[in-house]
């Protein structure tokens, strides 16, 4: 039988070349297809499982509902908590803060710029990492400890015997000496320390003087608790409820807690470490966070191409049933069982598909490549995983092709075949199946096409979006990292004084804020007491002129009103009597179109002159500007106030410099601007960059995303418009007779032409039908994930429904053109 199926393949092969080699590249395309997407997927998926009691690890979020905001969750947490998690919930064996940091490693007279985290001494006992070099257990318990993965080892020794050696470092102007105390083995797999190089103890001073340390609400980063089981979670998030009311509340004075009640608007949840890749898509300080829905639409793509070209196959195969009819009455003439006759045609199906798969696997080695370059992750082609699922896919896909043509063409009666003068084409019921099956392929060839351009005019419209200031000829730092106020004004002023800088401002926001600050303020309305949280900024002189915000109403601040000079309400110095809690005398704010809303203004104007507070300290309104966009497009945009500093009196928190510029580049500009900042702060690496170029990671993992759509709606055109071909083929040869009668009662090429042509697009104008509403709800949900989006268009629809038509009329107007040219003398006899 073997022999047999291999036999009738090649001689299929010989005999018509273009059906076997249309089936052989449309099985192999969606092969190819489904596994490059399907390694993708399971890439996505394998995030943060490499770690050892992986579902014992959990992650402590923050949650804000202030009245008047957004509700909000934040992967930074207050390091406050960490105490009291452990020692009110029995369930936890070990909390730890995890804290990003970027540091400078001195060695052999060179800088080398490293990425890492500090944390404490517990975090080898729940995150258990291999070590090449050192002892887990103590590689953490001194304060100058600093433990290398393998690749940061070999970049600044040489080699992996590292341990006991000394490094200088310099984290953020900050020079210590520390000593190897170990050599991480690579870390396994995709996930939360993929690029680490680095991991230090937190100095103890940090842990006196910061606040996220100190105060319940003030956060820096990460959380994370191992379990002393699973099913430990259900309790722990039980239990959190009431452990923020008993730990957190206090008076509403009292700055250490968030005051009485605390659980109306503030919550802490648990998150398994292995949800956290697709929980953090909605939550706010996460890095790697991806919506699950497109990931799961990205492999349902691969499968649905996979669909679509064993769907090509029956269609075809069933085409071709006719040229093979009377071969099937002749064998069964001759004996042949028709349990035979499908067994063989099942093999031949069988076969067909073990070649594409190899011709898919090919396919799929040339794909693996460019995806990782889309990605811009560490994906590579993974044989264990191809070696189980591409036997699965050729059989599958065998037996899904090969089943249908099978019946069709084994249940052939030998004497009507033999009497007939035609050949059978199958009846009504296999010309609707084909029209069906080239409907149903144009249809999900539609949504995909629809969905891409929607993607992909959403993700050029978010990067071309007002942001609220202005991005040409802006170029902006990293955080100063000083609160020298002396040293601050000169940066300033060394920064002004660079050609071509026509104004330089500090603010303590950015585009990709590195932190943020949020705060309670009260408005006592006629209707009684709103209260709001809003997100604070300071700002220096100049920095009107340097992003040019929106001002909707009132005035910018001004060096000549002496309220406007005013430090944030947490920065009390002696030398600034404005900063004195008693005093009488309101602070000047301005606050962005988010906050009048969120305090019920009608209009920015009605917000001028109005007085907020919080605590003791007031704040009157003096202008109302445009919302700023410096976070994620998906984050609704934050009610934020705005403080003055003129830098006489007290300095910022860790300032942001922004400098406008023209005349020069900003290439040429950004390395002048680097110039400049090594005269002041050497020790501190500069980058000056684009807010574009600040932002990009919020805009390439949709874009990158939105390329799989556009290979899956490539992949499902080209699928589709082989099982049209298959069909206009098979039209053609049926159709012969029909056109010459009609050419000899006169009908003219181009009125052939418009028949063929209507007839063959029907299937592809229902298929538009169908897609169009579908593609509609798929996008509205998608869109919904943003704060900002396009509305959606008929454009959308219209232009791959056009392109859709254009596509298949080109892909028959081959065999429509030769049906119109055919002369009626030859036609007829043929017939």
């Amino acid at each position: 039988m073997l022999i047999t199926i291999l036999q009738s393949v090649l001689r299929q092969g010989r005999r018509h070349p273009l059906y076997l080699g249309l089936n052989v590249i449309g099985l192999a395309l969606g092969i190819g297809v489904f596994l490059t997407l399907a390694l993708l997927v399971r890439f996505e998926y394998s995030y943060n499982a490499g770690f050892t009691d992986a579902d014992r690890i959990v992650r402590i979020d923050e949650h804000w509902s202030e009245p008047g905001t957004t509700p909000y969750e934040s992967a930074a947490t207050t390091f406050r908590a960490i105490p009291f998690l452990k020692e009110d919930f029995s369930q936890i064996e070990d909390v730890i803060p995890l804290m990003g940091t970027t540091v400078h490693a001195m060695h052999d007279g060179s800088s080398t710029a490293l990425q890492g985290y500090m944390t404490e001494a517990a975090f080898f006992r729940i995150f258990p990492l291999v070590f090449l070099k050192g002892d887990p257990r103590t590689a953490l318990g001194r304060p100058d400890a600093i433990v290398l993965s393998h690749n940061a080892a070999i970049m600044l020794f040489g080699s992996l015997d590292a341990v006991g050696k000394t490094l200088s470092i310099n984290r953020g102007g900050e020079k210590t000496v520390h000593v190897v105390t170990g050599v991480l083995a690579p870390l396994p797999g995709p996930g939360l320390l993929g690029s680490t190089d680095v991991l230090l103890p937190i100095p103890s001073q940090m842990k006196a003087t910061r606040t996220c340390f100190l105060y319940w609400g003030s956060s820096c980063s990460q959380v994370f608790l191992k379990l002393r089981s699973p099913e430990d979670l259900a309790a722990l998030r039980a239990g959190l409820h009431d452990f923020v009311e008993r730990r957190a509340g206090g008076e509403a004075d009292d700055r250490v807690s968030i005051g009485p009640n605390p659980g109306k608007v503030y919550a802490l949840s648990a998150t398994p470490l292995r949800s956290l890749h697709f929980h953090d898509a909605t939550v706010e300080d996460a890095d790697d966070g991806v919506d699950r829905n497109v990931i799961d639409s990205i492999g349902l793509i691969g499968l649905l191409a996979l669909i679509l070209a064993s769907a090509n196959a029956v269609n075809l195969a069933t085409t071709r049933s006719e040229m093979r009819a009377r071969e099937v009455a002749l064998r069964k003439t001759l004996g042949a069982s028709r349990r035979v006759l499908f067994g063989q045609f099942m093999g031949e199906a069988i076969v067909v598909s073990l070649i594409a798969g190899f011709v898919g696997l090919a396919l799929h080695e040339i794909f693996v490549p460019l995806m990782a370059s889309m990605t811009g992750e560490a994906i590579h082609i993974d044989y264990s995983f191809i070696g189980w699922l591409l036997p699965l896919v050729i059989f599958g896909s065998g037996l899904a092709a090969g089943v249908y043509p099978a019946l069709v063409l084994s249940s052939y009666r030998p004497a009507a075949i033999l009497a007939a003068t035609r050949m059978p084409s199958g009846g009504r019921r296999v010309s609707l199946l084909r029209n069906v099956m080239v409907t149903g392929q144009f249809t999900i060839a539609v949504c995909i096409v629809i969905c891409t351009l929607v993607i992909d005019r959403q993700t050029s419209f978010l990067r071309h979006a007002d942001r609220g200031y202005i991005k040409s000829g802006l170029l902006i730092g990293q955080p100063m990292l000083t609160q020298d106020i002396g040293l601050q004004r000169h940066m300033l002023d060394t920064l002004r004084a660079v050609p071509g800088v026509t104004s330089a401002a500090f603010g303590e926001l950015q585009p990709n804020p590195h932190s943020q600050t949020r705060t309670d303020y009260v408005y006592d309305g006629p209707s009684g007491p709103v209260k709001a949280q809003l997100l604070r900024d300071r700002v220096s002189p100049g920095y009107e002129e340097t992003y040019h915000p929106r001002l909707l109403a009132g005035r910018w601040f001004d060096m000549n009103h002496g309220q406007d000079n005013a430090s944030l309400p947490d920065k009390k110095t002696p030398e600034d009597p404005s900063s004195d809690e008693n005093t009488d005398a309101p602070r000047s704010v301005i606050l962005n179109e988010q906050a009048v809303q969120a305090y019920g203004f009608g209009a920015p104007a009605e917000a001028i002159g109005k007085i907020l507070h919080s605590g003791k300290i007031r704040q009157k309104i003096i202008g109302v500007i445009g919302d700023i966009r410096f976070a994620s497009p998906r984050e609704t945009i934050p009610p934020e106030i705005l403080f003055f500093s003129s830098l006489k009196v007290s300095g910022f928190s860790d300032p942001v410099p922004a400098i406008r510029f023209v005349g020069v580049p900003h290439t040429v500009m950004a390395e002048r601007l680097d110039r400049a900042w090594r005269t002041i702060r050497p020790d501190v690496a500069s980058h000056f960059a684009p807010a574009d170029e600040l932002m990009e990671d919020y805009y390439t993992g949709d874009e990158r995303r939105g390329r799989f759509f556009t290979v899956g709606a490539v992949a499902a055109l080209l699928i589709a418009c082989l099982g049209l071909y298959g069909l206009a083929s098979f039209s053609a040869a049926r159709r012969l007779h029909e056109i010459g009668i009609r050419k000899t009662l006169g009908a003219t090429a181009t009125q052939v032409i418009l028949l063929l042509m209507r007839d063959f697009l029907k299937p592809v104008l229902l298929a538009c039908l169908i897609a169009s509403p579908v593609a509609w709800l798929l996008m509205r949900r998608w869109l919904t994930g943003f704060d900002e989006r396009i509305a959606l268009s008929p454009a959308h629809f219209l232009i791959a429904i056009l392109g859709a038509f254009a596509i298949a009329a080109l892909t028959v107007l081959g065999q429509t053109l030769r049906l119109a040219r055919a002369e009626p003398a030859r036609a007829l006899r043929a017939e």
